[in-house]
Formats: C-alpha cells, structure tokens, sequence
C-alpha cells in the first residue's frame, strides 16, 4: 500500500523524535504562499506544517535560493536535489514522502517534505544560539547545526551569512501573500 505524504511526514516526524503541535515561536507563521511555481506549491504547504517552528514563505525562499527551484541541482560540494541536501545529511533525515518505494533528494516530493522535518529538526539543535531564531535556523541549513552552535551567535561563515540575509530581507517577503 503507498505510504500518504501525511503518514510518511507522521513517520519521519516521530522518528526524529519532534512534534507537530509545539508551541508557535512569534516568528512561525502560515503554510500559505504566494508566486511558488505551481507544481510545488502543494507540497510546501503540506511541509510548512510539519511543526509550528517553520512556514510556507521561509521553505519556498530556501528553495529559490538553493537551487532556484531546479530538481536537478547539484551543487559544487555535492548537495543534491530541489532542497540541496547533502548526502549525509539525506541519509539521515530523507523520506519517501510520495510513496514509490524510493526517497530521493532529486525527487520534490521527498524532498520539499524532508526539507520541513529537517527544518524542525534544526530548531532544536541551534534553540540555544544567540541569534534571531530565523536567522540561527538558515544558519544552520546553510553551514550545519554544529558550526552554528560554535558561532556562539555570530554568523559560522561568510556564505551562510549572506544566504540568511537574502532569504530573510529579499525572498520570504516575495512569498509571503
């Protein structure tokens, strides 16, 4: 029987050991978006309420800014896929959202949906950080939760630094309705 994107997020999501009903942060906010192409738009809704702590606008602006919303990225270093994982970080985190036996990062589907349960997941790992909440989470997709915690609050590099800036000042306001 095909697994749902529901039941495969209710799976991936206790797996890692997190909840879906927590407490909203002030800066958590509504799986609605607007200007995500059409095909993907379902998806980041269903993964924006994977937990309170991530929402529809912050998932898309990611996505722009990782591969551009191309499925078939792959970054210099390796990341792969729509959400840019790294195969490491797949093999630990990445689901089979749509069912068809495989998960891979250059499947949207499991992708998008991994990219929310990995999201959740980094709220947790960098709640101690100094920093803005949004801000220390892009923080540590871009560079890793470890780099993030070791910054003590300031940003771990340069890149991941400049990538928050964007996604924050320039690309969640373009998703926002």
């Amino acid at each position: 029987m095909p697994h749902t994107i529901g039941k495969a997020m209710a799976t991936a999501i206790a797996a890692c050991g997190l909840t879906a009903a927590a407490a909203a942060p002030a800066w958590a906010g509504s799986p609605d978006v607007r200007n995500v192409p059409q095909q993907y738009e379902g998806l980041i809704r269903q993964a924006a309420v994977t937990c309170d702590a991530v929402n529809g606008p912050l998932l898309a602006a990611q996505i722009e800014q990782e591969s551009e919303w191309d499925p078939n990225a792959v970054s210099s270093i390796g990341a792969q896929g729509i959400a840019q994982f790294l195969p490491g970080t797949w093999d630990a985190y990445g689901v089979d959202a749509n069912g068809d036996g495989t998960a891979s990062p250059f499947d949207p589907a499991d992708a998008i949906i991994t990219q929310g349960i990995y999201m959740c997941d980094l709220v947790s790992q960098v709640s101690t950080v100094p920093a803005d909440p949004t801000t220390a989470l892009l923080w540590a997709y871009n560079a890793g939760p470890q780099a993030t915690r070791d910054a003590n609050g300031q940003p771990p590099t340069a890149e991941a630094e400049q990538y928050a800036n964007r996604i924050i000042n320039e690309l969640i306001p373009k998703y926002t309705p």
